[in-house]
């Protein structure tokens, strides 16, 4: 960039990698890896699907690839497909459901709870992916 120009709109790192999708995904819904190193739904009610590697950037068919956002602050203008409703609620955290590629704001009571961010606008989820915690049976 030539001294004395700027930049039009916000600066952000990106995270992620691209993956080859198993299943059919919708922009936002979380992701997990299979030892084939293919992207799957996450669901928070199970063990093998409740490590969330991160959300599918895009929509993406059975066995294209599709970028995974891993980290930074995750933009989608309509998160119906993602969460269950086209904005988000400001403030809120939202965590993987158990219903496979979902996100909710109310933790799951059974299965593992899996933190994935805190709605920072109606539409922006800075990504804070937490490890499963294994709730009691």
């Amino acid at each position: 960039m030539p001294t004395g120009d700027t930049l039009a709109g916000p600066v952000q790192d990106v995270e992620g990698f691209d993956a080859q999708a198993k299943v059919i995904l919708s922009a936002g819904m979380a992701v997990y890896i299979s030892a084939a190193l293919q992207v799957l739904k996450a669901s928070a009610s199970a063990d093998a699907t409740a490590t969330v590697i991160g959300l599918a950037s895009a929509a993406a068919a059975l066995d294209a690839t599709v970028m995974i956002r891993t980290d930074g602050v995750f933009f989608l203008a309509d998160w119906t497909l993602a969460a269950g409703t086209a904005t988000l609620t400001v403030g809120a955290d939202y965590f993987l459901s158990a219903t496979a590629g979902l996100l909710t704001t109310t933790p799951p009571v059974t299965g593992s709870v899996v933190l994935i961010g805190r709605a920072v606008s109606t539409t922006r989820l800075q990504l804070t992916i937490d490890t499963p915690v294994k709730l009691a049976v």
